[in-house]
């Protein structure tokens, strides 16, 4: 059995915590790394691809978006973008964006969160 002197332990007790410290550090700083994905945003950028007109500079249009374009905006499942094509096949195209908030399911909370990404052309 080995026995240690006070000193001996302590120095032994900052050295290995000195050194968990430092094997912390950079795992933590490779972890950051490994995972990094840069993706460059621009204002004008559109949120998505299309080569129909339910994009007009990077919103989508209301009145001739389909669900799959709907479903992208926040809060937006299938069921209320089928209610939002139901109401414009119903009552016509939107004229502002506001009118959205008639559509059963999207209230001012809802709204506030899409009526940045999408227009009423």
């Amino acid at each position: 059995m080995i026995v240690l002197k006070k000193k001996a332990k302590i120095c032994i007790g900052i050295i290995l915590f000195l050194a968990i410290s430092a094997a912390g550090v950079l795992v933590e700083h490779f972890e950051k790394d490994a995972f990094v994905v840069e993706t460059v945003v621009t204002d004008d950028a559109p949120l998505y691809v299309s080569e129909s007109e339910t994009e007009i500079e990077g919103k989508i249009n209301i009145n001739s978006a389909d669900i799959e374009q709907l479903v992208i905006l926040k809060g937006i499942g299938e069921a209320t973008a089928k209610k939002i094509i139901a109401y414009r096949e119903e009552n016509g195209p939107f004229v502002t964006i506001e009118e959205i908030m008639k559509v059963p399911g999207i209230g001012e909370n809802k709204f506030e969160d899409i009526k940045d990404f999408i227009c009423a052309e």
